[in-house]
């Protein structure tokens, strides 16, 4: 890994699938990395990724998600089935 991947996480990869997740009606950052990571606490996982998707939400103060919105999910334990990803 070079110092410029060092720098900017150009050597980065995620293990794991990655998925696109519609938003439901209750959803929250944190309700999403509970499903996909196993801990609500891994809730930056999903954020992250999808940040610029999710402006409106974090300007509005609220945790709840739009219902609808489609969430690119990397390097989940977790499938859409909640079963364990070997």
């Amino acid at each position: 890994m070079g110092l410029l991947d060092r720098l900017f996480g150009g050597g980065k990869k995620d293990s794991g699938p990655t998925f696109t997740y519609k938003v439901g009606v209750s959803d929250t950052c944190r309700s999403v990395a509970k499903r996909f990571f196993g801990d609500e606490s891994q809730w930056e996982k999903v954020y992250k990724p999808n940040e610029w998707r999710l402006k409106e939400e974090v300007q509005s103060g609220t945790d709840r998600l739009l219902p609808g919105t489609e969430l690119t999910i990397k390097g989940a334990k977790f499938g859409l089935d909640g079963q364990p990803l070997s």
